[in-house]
């Protein structure tokens, strides 16, 4: 899925782009945090017995330290593979978000282990970081010694200015 990965930032005129893509199980925060970045964020959602889901894509678009940083959400039930396949084409970074109250899946493991293996700059996030039971050291112990985690609350907006600058940061290094 990772393959066809973009190591060099887009620019359009004097405007620099980077595509950044949001991964994570069902419920982990995904749209959430897409829309703590972008309150006028596209989102496809369709309702559930237990809220919503997204069933394509989310699109959040932010501009910082002088970038364009274009937020891809994908949908995180394993069924909607093809739809996390083309949307992954051509990113530049890749985001896995884990729910710090329960702590990463086999799937998000799965994620991150595969961003590494294609070279990918990734960032794992602990979500929901202001609900109880939330553990930031059993996301980093999950995902292991060699990847950045950060702590986040899209509640809160804990960690969104922290990741904003982080993901800038790594993005001018392309």
């Amino acid at each position: 899925m990772f393959e066809h990965h973009s190591d060099r930032l887009d620019h359009h005129g004097s405007e620099t782009r980077a595509k950044v893509v949001v991964f994570g199980s069902y419920h982990s925060g995904k749209t959430s945090l897409i829309r703590a970045i972008d309150p006028r964020a596209r989102l496809t959602e369709a309702p559930e017995k237990d809220g919503t889901t997204t069933v394509a894509l989310d699109l959040g678009v932010r501009e910082h330290r002088g970038m364009r940083i274009f937020f891809y959400g994908t949908p995180g039930q394993e069924r909607f593979g093809v739809a996390r396949d083309v949307i992954a084409f051509g990113l530049h970074m890749g985001l896995v978000v884990s729910d710090a109250t329960r702590g990463m899946t086999a799937f998000e493991k799965h994620l991150l282990s595969e961003l590494k293996a294609h070279g990918v700059p990734c960032i794992v996030l602990a979500s929901k970081m202001d609900l109880p039971g939330a553990s930031l050291d059993r996301v980093r112990n999950e995902a292991g010694n060699d990847a950045l985690v950060m702590p986040v609350s899209a509640g809160t907006g804990q960690g969104i200015g922290a990741l904003l600058d982080r993901v800038a940061d790594i993005a001018h290094r392309l």
